[in-house]
């Protein structure tokens, strides 16, 4: 008994030191992301955009990049997704300007935005972000319906090398047949 007793506690003292290291590792924090390497130097984006009745933008028309080229994709990507109106909620259709600057010094960005001519053929056309996210809901779906069709594939596969349920549940409930 006193043996039994032992080995119990040496398998618990070795289970207790081999599972240290994961319990040590599931409480410890996650490793912190690394710090963005932000630029040293002024940076200078205009992006013209055309906005729709709604004050969303509807595309970007042309513009001016800065050269670099996290910036400028973080600009066209933030210009497309912006909502230009008036304080009272309303919008004007037409073409604006949008400026970016990059302060290095305070590590921000400042926005600014000019109207530079109203009217376009544009003002009834959908936002560039309500198309991006028809585009992912289009895409979702279709790759939701592949998924399922391979799976129904998949299974149909492995369906072809099981008996057939129903025949065998047919031969096992005939009635029996007396033999003399």
């Amino acid at each position: 008994m006193q043996h039994m007793t032992r080995l119990v506690r040496a398998a618990a003292l070795g289970a207790a030191v081999l599972t240290a290291p994961i319990a040590a590792r599931a409480a410890s924090p996650p490793p912190a992301a690394p710090e963005p390497t932000l630029p040293n130097r002024q940076l200078h984006a205009t992006v013209d955009v055309e906005v729709n009745k709604h004050g969303q933008v509807v595309r970007v028309r042309g513009g001016q990049l800065s050269h670099d080229s996290i910036f400028d994709t973080m600009t066209i990507g933030n210009a497309l997704q912006m909502w230009i109106r008036r304080p009272d909620g309303t919008a004007i259709t037409g073409l604006f300007r949008v400026s970016y600057d990059y302060d290095p010094r305070k590590h921000s960005v400042s926005r600014h935005v000019a109207l530079l001519s109203s009217g376009g053929a544009w003002a009834n056309e959908p936002g560039a972000a309500t198309r991006m996210m028809e585009t992912a809901r289009r895409e979702t779906a279709e790759a939701y319906a592949r998924l399922q069709a391979q799976e129904k594939q998949r299974r149909e596969a492995a369906a072809k090398h099981l008996p057939d349920i129903n025949a065998a549940l047919k031969r096992a409930l005939k009635s029996p047949t007396p033999h003399p």
